[in-house]
């Protein structure tokens, strides 16, 4: 197929508003009368709230309401968005204020006033009389027998989920060698440039709610709250307009319920807007997770069984556990062709910050794990790593791990071109570094990923394609746009499918739920195959239209016609066409007149994964510990590249965030008190741009019949095994394992020290339970 506008980098269709300040964020709306909204958290973990005197916060000139439990709605509900479907569980167990505190930041009233500095003062004349209750924030000690309870159950343990294929046990027996090893990954903070946390309210004369939310699913926070306020959907509106960013932590409410509250009580609009300490303190992160893992192999690299016992920190508050450990859960059985399988997976509440979705949706945790044993395994066996994924990988036709045939998989390619990149053959093996106390290494981790949450949940997407007379088109749709460029791509979707030029396909970046057909959001990288296969439907209802109107004109069949550049021709004719705006105005015009407009509401046909292999190499200086992260080479089979600038800006944002996950990011809590001990980025160890090594994107381009033009995803893909590959590094270089993130100097000295640089990959052992060094 000849494409014209798709497989071209254009420009983004929100840059000149974004570079010129005219893109509008919550922060900058301003409503008439509106107030200023703050929150005022809980000092404790777990506390239950025995008085709340709100007496001199109301009588403060400038208020205007001061919200508690007590005008809470009585209704429980969660926080993700996600509905329950097709077996999909949702823990709904929170109030939007409550009269018991689970964490420390967690609400227990609300105020809302004339201006910033009235409205924090008021906070702070709030008098709360606290009951300090046990608190527990350890896993295992949440799981024990009379642990403290986070919730009114018999214990924490907000969701098991065990799953056995085959014979494990069978397998093991089978296998020449078996390893067995546990993995701990932290707590981390999706830190976007928008603090989380930033929604406006206002109530019209008829009692309507209108909220303008930084959200990445406006249909499902649209629902959240009108569950949260107790009132019908349709009396609530949700509008998106631009978001600084999002990576997960805007999928689903954030405060939009408490200023919904405030601005029912006020009469009047309000605007709630986390500052960043705020945003760290209540809202939600990556979950923190402990991962045992024994797999079996023959003495030619083949896996012969797997199995997996997870923990996963929930924190105070359910919201995405409930569907986060079934994506968990399936990462692991999808990684690798092996018929004996097992897992356990446990999410436990803690009086800890809720944990929710966060860029991978607990795919890095999984492969971090996965990817260190593995290397492990084939280094003790005496296999070339990358020899052992090519052994074991899933393969094109093979089941996949959703469901469907794999349509398409272009790791192999991946593996190689990545391969040569780092000059794996060359550089494996560690080598001195550019220094007298530093050592060089490489290291390799592939990971799969999803296009969407089929079939788990629902993948509802729609779209509307108008054609106007003039031949330009308007594309409505409401798959959100956090900064990621998925409007971009799903406008050359559009103008390819009609057979126009990109700079005549309209849209508006500004989502309104009131106007735009329901889509369920942007997340678990769906917007590319989800949401494009419905504008392309959309695109082709319409262009079906177009085609019949100009057959009429020209007086031949539609399908003896072809449309591209804005152009309609009969095919192998140079001399009768028509342009797209002469139909369209005929069609708008003539005789019967009326607007071709094409409607998509649909699920996609699939849920196909996508393949990347990292490769990285670091140098480790032995005297300080510092690991510095020089080069990477990511490769990433996205089906086809609807936008090849835009894939290789995801797969370079996204490996930066896996980079600061494996060797400085870890949002810590005081381990008696539960109070966060990092509140802002001075002590929140982000790296910037001057940090990052250098990356080579590579684009495999696997086509996948299913998707848009070939197209699959790539959002979350760059993340996934960065950690993972950076590890592998470490132990090429130095020979030592670390089996916890992140890889801080603090902990490779530690290693070095204990491990005096011996290989110590002692948990692999063979029949006989004999050791391998």
């Amino acid at each position: 197929m000849s494409l014209s506008v798709v497989g071209r980098s254009v420009q983004r269709v929100d840059a000149v508003a974004k570079v010129t300040g005219e893109a509008e964020y919550v922060g900058d709306i301003q409503l008439g009368h509106m107030l200023t909204g703050k929150v005022l958290g809980s000092p404790y973990a777990h506390a239950r709230i025995v008085r709340i005197d709100t007496s001199r916060a109301r009588r403060l000139p400038g208020v205007h309401a001061v919200v508690t439990f007590e005008d809470s709605p009585k209704v429980r509900w969660n926080a993700a968005g996600f509905p329950p479907a097709r077996g999909a569980m949702l823990t709904e167990d929170q109030y939007i204020l409550a009269d018991k505190a689970r964490f420390v930041g967690d609400a227990v009233a609300a105020v809302a006033a004339a201006d910033d500095d009235t409205a924090s003062e008021a906070r702070e004349l709030i008098d709360v009389e606290y009951e300090p209750l046990p608190a527990v924030f350890d896993l295992h000690e949440a799981m024990a027998q009379g642990a403290p309870l986070v919730h009114a159950a018999e214990k924490n343990i907000s969701r098991y989920l065990p799953f056995s294929r085959g014979s494990p046990e069978d397998g093991f027996r089978e296998a020449d060698y078996v390893a067995e090893d546990t993995y701990v990954t932290p707590r981390s903070f999706p830190c976007s440039l928008e603090p989380c946390g930033a929604s406006i309210a206002a109530f019209d004369q008829s009692g309507r709610l209108t909220v303008w939310s930084s959200t990445q699913m406006p249909h499902l926070v649209r629902g959240i709250i009108a569950k949260a306020m107790n009132v019908p959907i349709g009396r609530v509106r949700v509008i998106k307009p631009f978001v600084g960013g999002a990576f997960g932590s805007r999928l689903g409410t954030v405060n939009e319920p408490i200023c919904a509250l405030l601005a029912q009580k006020a009469g009047r609009p309000v605007k709630l807007q986390y500052t960043r300490e705020e945003t760290f303190l209540a809202t939600q992160c990556r979950h923190p997770s402990i991962i045992c893992l024994k797999t079996g192999v023959k003495k030619d690299g083949r896996i012969t069984a797997r199995q997996m016992t997870a923990y996963l920190d929930t924190g105070a508050y359910a919201t995405h556990t409930p569907s986060f450990t079934r994506p968990f859960a399936g990462f692991f059985l999808g990684m690798y062709t092996c018929v004996n399988a097992r897992y356990d997976v446990y999410a436990v509440y803690t009086n800890s910050p809720p944990c929710g979705a966060y860029r991978g949706y607990g795919n890095p945790q999984v492969v971090f794990a996965v990817e260190s044993q593995v290397d492990d395994i084939a280094r003790a066996i005496g296999v070339d790593p990358l020899e052992m994924r090519l052994k074991n990988h899933p393969c094109k036709g093979e089941p996949g791990p959703h469901g469907w045939p794999i349509e398409s998989c272009g790791l192999e390619e991946a593996i190689q071109r990545g391969a040569a990149s780092i000059g794996w053959n060359e550089k494996r093996g560690g080598r001195e570094g550019s220094g007298p106390t530093k050592r060089r290494g490489v290291g390799m981790a592939y990971m799969m990923h999803s296009s969407g949450t089929l079939p788990g949940l629902p993948e509802t997407a729609g779209a509307i394609v108008k054609l106007n007379e003039d031949g330009t088109a308007n594309l409505v749709f409401s798959s959100s746009d956090a900064g990621q460029g998925s409007a971009t791509m799903l406008t050359q979707v559009a103008a390819e499918e009609l057979g126009v030029r990109f700079e005549d396909v309209m849209i508006t970046l500004v989502t309104d739920t009131d106007i735009m057909p329901f889509d369920v959001g942007s997340h678990a990288s769906r917007s590319t195959y989800c949401s494009g296969n419905a504008v392309r439907e959309a695109a082709a209802h319409a262009r079906r239209q177009l085609l019949a109107q100009a057959g009429e004109m020209l007086e031949v069949s539609p399908e003896d016609l072809e449309v591209r550049e804005g152009c309609i021709r009969v095919k192998g004719s140079a001399d009768m066409y028509l342009t797209v705006g002469m139909v369209s105005r005929e069609a708008q015009y003539g005789r019967g007149g009326h607007q071709i407009i094409g409607v998509a509401s649909q699920e996609p046909p699939g849920n196909p994964p996508v393949y990347a292999a990292q490769f990285a190499e670091v140098e480790v200086d032995t005297r300080t510990g510092v690991v510095e992260v020089v080069r990477f080479a990511a490769a990433h089979d996205v089906g086809v590249a609807i936008n090849p600038t835009n894939v290789e800006g995801q797969i370079e944002g996204a490996l930066h965030q896996g980079v600061g996950y494996a060797i400085t990011e870890e949002y810590r809590l005081d381990e008696k008190t539960g109070q966060p001990l990092q509140r802002d980025f001075r002590d929140y160890k982000l790296l910037t741009a001057v940090d990052m090594p250098e990356i080579d994107s590579i684009v495999v381009e696997a086509a996948c019949n299913t998707g848009p033009f070939g197209a699959k995803s790539i959002g979350e893909s760059g993340l996934v095994a960065t950690a993972a590959a950076i590890g592998n590094a470490i132990y090429d270089a130095l020979g030592i394992r670390l089996r916890e993130i992140p890889f801080n100097a603090e902990m490779v000295l530690r290693a070095l020290h204990e491990g005096e640089g011996i290989d110590r990959v002692s948990s692999i052992h063979g029949g006989n339970k004999a050791n391998l060094k």
